[in-house]
């Protein structure tokens, strides 16, 4: 069964975002999920892709982590 999340998230940070977790997207760490995320303007896009239940949760709550940090971060640099 394959599984797909998609989430969206409007921020004045988006490109900031993306461009601190672009590397973490280029190195995929298990072969049990995928994660791709682009930005559009103010908007930035997150699409995980997964074959089980657990890769899912485990996959969307490491980058729905990751996002939040990095939305934070952001933050505090402006």
């Amino acid at each position: 069964m394959l599984l797909t999340s998609h989430s969206v998230f409007e921020t004045p940070a988006a490109s900031r975002i993306y461009r601190s977790l672009k590397p973490e997207i280029e190195s995929q760490v298990t072969e049990r999920s995928s994660v791709d995320m682009k930005v559009q303007n103010s908007t930035l896009f997150l699409e995980i892709r997964s074959d089980d239940l657990v890769a899912m949760r485990s996959t969307l709550n490491t980058w729905l982590r990751l996002i939040q940090v990095a939305s934070e971060t952001a933050d505090c640099l402006v």
